[in-house]
């Protein structure tokens, strides 16, 4: 049986000027199962995400994606980690300016175990099934809904577990 996408445990998170914290005393996501994060402005869903990506570290506690443990590792380590195992899409899209939606979504299958001869084809299958009938536009030309689709595409490239 797979691991989980995602364990969390006693996860605990604050600022370091603030004495707002985050705390998710529990959590487990299945492969396949679907999770909506709803709260109002400031109230902590980007910032757990971040913290279960590595992107900021947590306080205390521990967030593993799919059986690993991200709270342990530290630098390339961690980076790899997140570039196989999980997808994000950026409320900013955070897409390459001055590059095609097909050179983004490249970007994500660097740090994939899928084989390089796979790349082109995953790419051009996941952008023509997310509307984007020409993959070699650069993102800057696309509407800000084709845009966020190629981030979704970057995002899903890889297969990530999470």
């Amino acid at each position: 049986m797979p691991a989980p996408a995602l364990t969390i445990r006693d996860l605990r998170f604050s600022y370091p000027d603030a004495s707002w914290a985050l705390s998710v005393p529990q959590l487990q996501v299945e492969a396949g199962e679907h999770v909506l994060l709803v709260g109002g402005s400031g109230r902590g869903k980007s910032t757990l995400l971040q913290v279960v990506a590595g992107l900021r570290e947590l306080g205390s506690g521990s967030v593993e994606v799919a059986g690993v443990r991200m709270d342990t590792l530290r630098g390339a380590a961690r980076d790899e980690a997140r570039g196989r195992s999980i997808g994000m899409i950026f409320q900013t899209f955070n897409l390459l300016h001055g590059f095609t939606a097909l050179e983004n979504v490249f970007a994500a299958l660097m740090f994939s175990s899928m084989p390089v001869a796979e790349h082109e084809h995953r790419a051009r299958t996941l952008l023509s099934t997310l509307g984007i009938a020409d993959a070699d536009a650069e993102v800057d030309r696309l509407s800000v809904g084709q845009q966020q689709r190629v981030a979704v595409a970057r995002a899903l490239a890889a297969r990530p577990a999470l």
